[in-house]
């Protein structure tokens, strides 16, 4: 009775009192109000077509194109240096000849990419965990801050899960700078209707303690980390608990969701996942609505313009802001590779990510300066009973496979893995090492394949 009480205070009368404080809050007014916009502009779109929709991202792209030739230093230079007239009525096809950026190019321009059309009390900073590297700092406008937020709400009252909802989330809390245990946050979590768990120090004591924290909550959503949800189904699942939550799904975000994770998730606690993608410096790029349906996720084309930076089924990520007001970013290569659907092209946006398949530097290095990409590891480790695992290649080429098995991993997986790898790495020198964890990045996240070798040749160049 308690919590439907809670729950019906927080999606009632909690979260409208939230969005009249930030319209009265000077300091808040605007981005409120672009959240607001961004909620009724998805709503009114839902049913527009293609060329609709590829027709009001043209305008919308021309304007992000002249706001951001205009207003900062960087693409200033950038459109006079190439010729670029950011006045004219450019096409997709134009615009797939504009230079990409890169997080090099960010790091190196600093304030030069910060846009002279807003006051400094206007901006806000964020930054990626760091996971690739040096975190990447971006400072948001308020146009950009309600986009965002905007997007996420809109795609999670799609799944039946509206600002208020009795959630949980698995995540990496404290090691987020913006992230605290101060009455400010135990307030907000009130509001919320939330509860956090933090999953960077994870252990069979630890997440059976929180199994019988989120039974006594027994949220509508688990928002989690991928392979830190895949860790607690597995504990679940092997002391033969029968779980009660999530009421409703999950929502994971984060790191690559595997096939092998979400098949381990749904057997365990036989509620869907919907794998969500996005990052820090771009916010959220695109859902996965229906999962029993489709595995696809749907971009939230209203926000961002995601095209493939090549015709290959498989091409990295090109991002452009079309409401980057604090710091514009224009074909802005994010990291990651994704699966297009057939007849994407460069400049051209697309509506729907078949599959986001890893970071763009996941891969391993073969004789002759060939190489396989991290996304095919999944496909040879799917039918072996292990809950993470890890391919690391040193700098002399070999490669050894980190393992953290479940209980029924035996040496007959042992040597399925080993012939496996070994047969698809020409020749490669391969072991197999058992561990009880896995090493983890600065943002809390595995990565699956790391090769010295591709980070000396990065370096190299």
């Amino acid at each position: 009775m308690i919590a439907t009480a809670h729950d019906l205070v927080s999606m009632g009368l909690l979260q409208p009192a939230r969005r009249l404080y930030r319209l009265a809050r000077p300091s808040l007014r605007q981005a409120a109000l672009a959240s607001g916009e961004g909620l009724r502009f998805r709503e009114r779109a839902a049913g527009w077509s293609l060329d609709q929709r590829r027709e009001w991202m043209l305008a919308r792209l021309r304007q992000a194109v002249r706001r951001a030739c205009w207003t900062t230093p960087y693409y200033k230079g950038l459109c006079d240096e190439i010729g670029f007239d950011p006045r004219s009525n450019f096409t997709f096809d134009d615009f797939a000849a504009f230079p990409t950026l890169e997080r090099a190019d960010v790091h190196r321009a600093g304030p030069a990419l910060v846009s002279v059309a807003l006051r400094p009390e206007e901006l806000k900073p964020d930054a990626t965990g760091g996971s690739t590297g040096v975190p990447t700092l971006v400072w948001l406008g308020p146009s950009e801050r309600g986009w965002r937020e905007s997007g996420i709400e809109h795609y999670m009252r799609r799944i039946g899960l509206p600002s208020g909802t009795r959630a949980a989330s698995l995540w990496g809390h404290h090691l987020d700078p913006q992230a605290g245990d101060s009455l400010g946050e135990r307030v907000r979590a009130f509001v919320d209707n939330a509860h956090a768990l933090e999953c960077f120090r994870l252990s069979p004591s630890a997440l059976a303690e929180y199994h019988a924290t989120l039974e006594r909550w027994r949220p509508r959503y688990l928002l989690a980390y991928a392979n830190a949800l895949g860790a607690l189904a597995a504990e679940v699942g092997a002391r033969g608990w029968r779980p009660s939550y999530p009421t409703r799904c999950f929502v994971t975000g984060a790191e690559k969701l595997t096939p092998a994770v979400r098949e381990l998730v749904e057997s365990v606690f036989g509620r869907p996942v919907h794998e969500r993608y996005g990052s820090r410096d771009v916010g959220l790029i695109a859902f996965q609505t229906d999962p029993s349906r489709s595995l696809e996720l749907e971009v939230d084309w209203a926000n961002v313009l995601i095209e493939p930076e090549t015709r290959e089924p498989a091409a990295p990520i090109l991002v452009t802001k079309l409401h980057g007001d604090g710091m514009p970013m224009l074909r802005y290569r994010i990291g990651d590779v994704a699966r297009f659907p057939a007849g994407s092209r460069p400049g051209h946006p697309v509506f729907a990510l078949e599959e986001v398949v890893g970071r763009e530097l996941d891969r391993i290095w073969l004789p002759g300066g060939r190489w396989i990409h991290g996304i095919e590891f999944p496909h040879m480790m799917k039918d072996h009973p292990v809950r993470e695992y890890q391919i690391v290649q040193t700098g002399d080429a070999s490669v050894t496979v980190r393992v953290v098995p479940a209980p029924s991993f035996g040496e007959d997986n042992r040597a399925d893995i080993l012939r496996t790898l070994r047969a698809n790495l020409d020749g490669l020198p391969v072991s197999l090492e058992l561990c009880e964890t896995l090493p983890r990045t600065r943002a809390n996240k595995v990565r699956a394949v790391v090769s010295e070798l591709d980070e000396r040749r990065r370096a190299e160049r």
